[in-house]
């Protein structure tokens, strides 16, 4: 992810799932303003804070360059909505970000036998190649996939780091994460300018924000 975010520029990058703290996600891009999206825990005075449903986005469409989101999809009831809440907040060219865990693991396999199913194995991980067709049926195109962390499951996880380089090797598609990197293809109607901008209060500091539609109201923001 820090390889990835110091590439992409704009006026907005929002992130929607955690973890969230002093060394966020979002700290390595160059992007000015930044929003995380239903928090969880603390954030940094440098952060606006939107707290609101995943399947109503209170975005204007076309007005946020990048989003990230962190393993959010496998723990909702409706993961093709969200996708399409994403698509029209997004700018024609805009990055969608997108981080799940693949059944096609050690994990998967560690999450197939599990009989709790609690925590991270109670979630519906999505196959790559179904999203990847979601993806592309709303007009994303692929510009990068990968996997990553090797390791099976395991409270010594220094004991096994051996099995990163032999994965990246042997096995790259098979980490227990993957990443997708989406870019919206479609091309704007009419031409993106400097829109209306509303100013929200956070930690001391005056933060702008792409205009909220009316269903912003539904929300609660720090």
């Amino acid at each position: 992810m820090t390889k990835v975010l110091p590439k992409i520029f704009g006026y907005y990058i929002a992130q929607i799932g955690g973890p969230f703290g002093n060394d966020d996600i979002l700290f390595s891009s160059p992007i000015h303003n930044k929003i995380i999206v239903n928090p969880g825990d603390s954030l940094t005075n440098n952060t606006l804070v939107i707290r609101c449903k995943l399947e109503d986005l209170p975005f204007l469409p076309e007005s946020i360059d990048a989003i990230v989101m962190l393993h959010i999809l496998e723990f909702t009831k409706n993961p093709k909505l969200i996708l399409k809440e994403i698509y029209d907040s997004l700018i024609p060219g805009g990055y969608a970000i997108i981080l799940g865990f693949n059944p096609y693991s050690l994990w998967g396999i560690t999450k197939f036998f599990n009989q709790a199913k609690t925590g991270i194995w109670s979630g519906n991980w999505l196959k790559p190649s179904q999203l990847h067709r979601w993806l592309l049926d709303m007009e994303f195109s692929l510009e990068d996939y990968q996997t990553f962390y090797f390791r099976p499951p395991s409270e010594n996880a220094k004991k096994t780091s051996v099995m990163e380089d032999i994965g990246q090797t042997f096995w790259p598609y098979c980490g227990a994460s993957y990443m997708f990197i989406a870019k919206k293809t479609s091309i704007a109607v009419t031409p993106i300018g400097n829109t209306e901008e509303s100013f929200v209060k956070s930690g001391g500091t005056i933060k702008a924000l792409p205009k909220p539609t009316s269903r912003a109201t539904q929300c609660n923001r720090n």
